[in-house]
């Protein structure tokens, strides 16, 4: 009986991108992939992924929308932290704030990227279709802030449900949905390893993109303290979540912003140097499995 592999992708902003790296090892070495969950950019380039499973055409489509007006129009690039910086998230959205910068361009909104910007990118990368009509089953995560539960997205329109596990809390509006108030899934499910596994996985690959380490605080105010409260917060559950992970992956990242998605080729690299050095406890795993069940059933 053959052993069903899940891929848990976690949320990280650029860092996610490491996600990408992941797969390219992992179909290179023919692993199969039979389900993917992913979180906010974990959904994203899980999505992409289960419409197209090649990692080389994943790329090719980043480094297109990287080059593309709709990337512009993010305004990323008034986010993206100056002079090697890594300023907290709530610390960086004061900033934008108070010097009135303006994220969207062209609807002249301050500190806030509409929602539709995020749609549009995320259309850009994603084709249209449904959810339960991809090449590999997949679903995505999202938070529903009435709740405070966990929210599952497997059927429905793709790009929809992608955009909803990936609107940052604080930087993108939350969506209602079906009598919900949903956002970032990263809230409560920042690596969903048990999300894939009532996908029907038998074997986990969880994949954390969480910075390795923590750099000190210096001179903090209060925003840098409660934003580093809540950091600490969600590593925690996502060391958590990703230690009930058959196998589990965490890319070598430090200091990444979660807004730099241009430095998409140094995550990647990643990505693949966490995979190729865990190849022999991926394959051990998956042999184990098969034998184990092979001799159960005999």
């Amino acid at each position: 009986m053959k052993k069903k592999v899940g891929l848990a992708l976690g949320g990280g902003g650029a860092r996610g991108l490491a996600h990408v790296g992941v797969l390219k090892v992992l179909e290179e070495e023919q692993i199969p992939i039979d389900y993917i969950a992913g979180t906010s950019m974990g959904a994203i380039v899980g999505a992409m992924y289960a419409q197209n499973p090649s990692a080389d055409a994943l790329i090719d489509r980043l480094e297109s929308f990287f080059s593309s007006r709709d990337y512009d129009s993010l305004g990323l690039k008034y986010i993206v932290p100056k002079n090697d910086q890594n300023p907290s998230f709530l610390s960086q959205l004061a900033q934008v704030v108070a010097k009135r910068i303006v994220v969207n361009i062209a609807q002249s909104r301050m500190g806030i990227i509409k929602t539709r910007r995020l749609s549009e990118a995320v259309s850009a990368l994603i084709d249209k279709g449904n959810i339960q009509d991809t090449r590999i089953p997949f679903a995505c995560a999202a938070t529903d802030l009435n709740s405070g539960q966990p929210v599952l997205f497997q059927k429905g329109d793709i790009q929809e449900a992608v955009t909803i596990s990936s609107s940052i809390p604080g930087f993108i509006s939350p969506s209602e949905w079906d009598g919900k108030l949903l956002t970032d899934g990263g809230v409560t499910a920042p690596v969903p390893v048990v999300e894939v596994r009532r996908m029907g996985a038998d074997i986990v690959i969880g994949v954390s993109v969480d910075a390795n380490h923590i750099k000190p605080l210096e001179e903090p105010h209060v925003l840098d303290i409660i934003s580093r409260v809540d950091m600490i917060r969600g590593k925690y559950l996502s060391e958590i979540q990703l230690a009930t992970a058959d196998i589990q992956l965490h890319p070598q990242i430090d200091a990444a912003h979660w807004s730099e998605l241009l430095r998409y080729q140094e995550f990647i690299e990643a990505g693949i140097r966490e995979t190729r050095e865990k190849l022999p406890q991926i394959r051990a795993i998956i042999a184990q499995r098969k034998s184990f069940f092979k001799n159960l059933f005999r």
